[in-house]
This record gives structure tokens, sequence and C-alpha cells, in this order.
């Protein structure tokens, strides 16, 4: 009798594990493929920010088509520098540079499109978020330094 039920356990137990490693699992998206976005053209990515900052800083029509005409090229010129680096071996600091040359230009033509009150509540926002992103940056930091000293 112990033997039948020793037999009858042991069953039990192999068809358990047998059906735990048939379910399928949820697929998991690869680390890339989670963080890639997806590829948008230079003019979706004009009309997107024109927008967004036509609501935010309540930009007249005549506003609004000299900033898609300098969104739209400011993607342009982005997209050409992207595809530029793409199969170089990257200097980093030139990039950099070149990076923040191009700011700088779309920030002064944006300054003559709007009125000091529009470009004061854009600069506010655009320190706001950049703050923003700085606490994000310490919030990782000591949660990195925390996964860190715990190892």
């Amino acid at each position: 009798m112990k033997k039948i039920i020793a037999i009858l356990s042991l069953g039990v137990l192999m068809a358990g594990t047998t059906y735990a490693q048939t379910t399928p699992q949820k697929e998991r998206k690869h680390r890339t493929e989670r963080k890639q976005k997806q590829k948008r053209s230079p003019e979706e990515m004009a009309a997107k920010r024109t927008e967004m900052l036509t609501k935010k800083l309540d930009l007249n029509k005549s506003q609004q088509k000299k900033l898609l005409a300098l969104n739209l090229k400011h993607a342009q010129e982005k997209q050409a520098m992207m595809q530029a680096n793409r199969g170089e071996v990257r200097n980093h600091e030139n990039m950099r540079s070149e990076r923040q040359a191009n700011r700088a230009r779309y920030e002064a033509e944006l300054k003559d499109i709007l009125n000091k009150k529009q470009y004061a509540q854009y600069e506010a926002d655009k320190a706001e978020m950049h703050a923003r992103h700085e606490k994000k940056r310490e919030q990782r930091k000591e949660q990195k330094g925390e996964l860190q000293h715990r190892s």
C-alpha cells in the first residue's frame, strides 16, 4: 500500500513539473525594442512640436507658420546630423558641440518669432523641464547607489 501511494504521489509531482514547464511564458520585449522610439519623419516631428508650442504659448497664425518652418528646418538638420554620424567612429565632443550650436541657432530664430512675453514663458517652461530632469537624474543615482550598497 505504501508503494502505491509513493508511486501515485511521484506521478502527481512529475505531472505538475511537466505542466509548469510547458506553460507559455509571457513574451518579454528585448530591452532595445522597448526603448526604441518609433521613427518619425521630420515633418511629423515639426508638426508635433509646433502644435505643442502653439498650445503652450498661444501663438497666432503667422507665428505658427514661421514656427512650423523653423521646426521643420531644425528636424531636417537633426536627422541629417544623425545619419552622418551613424556610420562613423563617433567623436562625442564634436557631436555635442555641433548639437549645441544647432540648438543655439534654433533658440535665436525662435526668439525672433515669439514676442517677449511668449519667449519668457518658453524659457520658464524650459527651466522647469530641466529641473524635473535633474531631479529624476538624482533619484536614479540614489537608487543605483542603494542597489550597489546592497550587493
